[in-house]
């Protein structure tokens, strides 16, 4: 009986020990309300995709495109569809981290950490040290009245 009972007891323990890590998987909008990304599973872990750009273009009408970037290659690529947020990884204690975030703007990469707070997300971006990164707040969206990048 004893060992039913603790088999019992081990079965249920993922569902009552230890927190779960959220279901951040859909499409978010940035805090400054100007790209919805998309979070995806990939590898075990969280992938992001820009699938919307308030500003499509540069102000002298140019596609905003990725000239920043390290990799002299992927300058022609537009901002629109490409993969700024990867394997982001679930931390035991309900947040994801470990990955890294993307900034076309810049053409950097930083740490990325991702909290869900109810029906938003705390995203921050580092470079080594949480406490000197920068925060933002994401809110879920359905994309509603918004045309999505094209596929490819």
């Amino acid at each position: 009986m004893f060992r039913i009972v603790i088999a019992a007891a081990l079965c249920l323990a993922p569902t009552f020990g230890g927190a779960a890590t959220p279901d951040v998987k859909g499409l978010w909008l940035t805090e400054k309300k100007g790209i919805i990304v998309d979070l995806y599973e990939c590898d075990g872990g969280l992938c992001g995709r820009t699938v919307w750009l308030k500003k499509m273009f540069n102000k002298d009408g140019t596609p905003r495109l990725d000239v920043n970037n390290p990799d002299e290659a992927l300058h022609n690529r537009h901002w629109c569809g490409i993969e700024v947020i990867r394997n982001v990884r679930p931390d035991g204690d309900g947040t994801w981290d470990d990955g890294e975030v993307y900034d076309p703007k810049t053409g950097q990469t930083f740490d990325f950490e991702i909290k869900k707070k109810g029906d938003y997300l705390k995203v921050r971006g580092y470079l080594g040290v949480k406490l000197l990164g920068k925060s933002e707040i994401w809110t879920r969206t359905d994309a509603e009245g918004v045309t999505l990048c094209p596929t490819s």
